[in-house]
């Protein structure tokens, strides 16, 4: 594909059109950009790294959330890997098992053909233009070297640790009944 093209890189995020702007290849690099962002950010080595992952139901999702998960990886990284859950269960994952950062690989709200990463610190802190975004592109126009290699991969379900602490927030037995009407967030809500 080539060098990524500048625009994809959005105030908070990264977005394009899959297969034009962001492909595996460009995947497999932004994760090994963030991954040493993050351990600037956090001031350690990659190698010493918990990054969470997660990715909506895109059907380019398994494989780009496959990427960048090889980029993570490849520079050291542990990434804990969610699977298939929302923005909100990532970022839950991040705070909840204090990890360094996690990237999730959606295009939030945009039409199908498109795909992306939200890339959060500790503590689930987006990333954005101002902090972390622009570091990672100019590491990837500068070129990356070889990298390390090492890192795991942990692959979690949080589903119902999710669900457990959503419902902390409320007494259950309060809640009267009432009639429902969902959204299903393309199938992700």
């Amino acid at each position: 594909m080539g060098p990524l093209a500048p625009e994809i890189f959005k105030a908070y995020d990264i977005r394009g059109l899959y297969g034009t702007d962001i492909d595996a290849d460009a995947a497999y690099l932004i994760g090994r950009g963030f991954t040493r962002v993050i351990a600037d950010l956090e001031e350690k080595p990659p190698h010493g790294l918990r990054l969470g992952l997660g990715r909506d139901m895109r059907l380019s999702a398994p494989e780009l959330a496959a990427s960048y998960c090889e980029g993570m990886r490849v520079e050291g990284a542990t990434v804990v890997d969610a699977g298939q859950v929302g923005t909100e269960m990532l970022y839950y994952l991040v705070g909840s098992r204090d990890l360094d950062g996690g990237l999730m690989c959606t295009a939030s709200h945009n039409p199908k053909a498109y795909t992306g990463a939200k890339l959060v610190r500790r503590g689930a802190v987006a990333l954005s233009g101002d902090e972390g975004l622009a570091e990672i592109r100019t590491l990837l126009d500068e070129g990356l070297p070889s990298p390390p290699g090492g890192g795991n991969v942990q692959e979690v379900s949080i589903y119902g640790d999710f669900q457990e602490a959503a419902l902390a927030f409320i007494d259950p037995a309060a809640v009267k009944p009432l009639r429902v009407v969902v959204d299903g967030g393309n199938g992700m809500a």
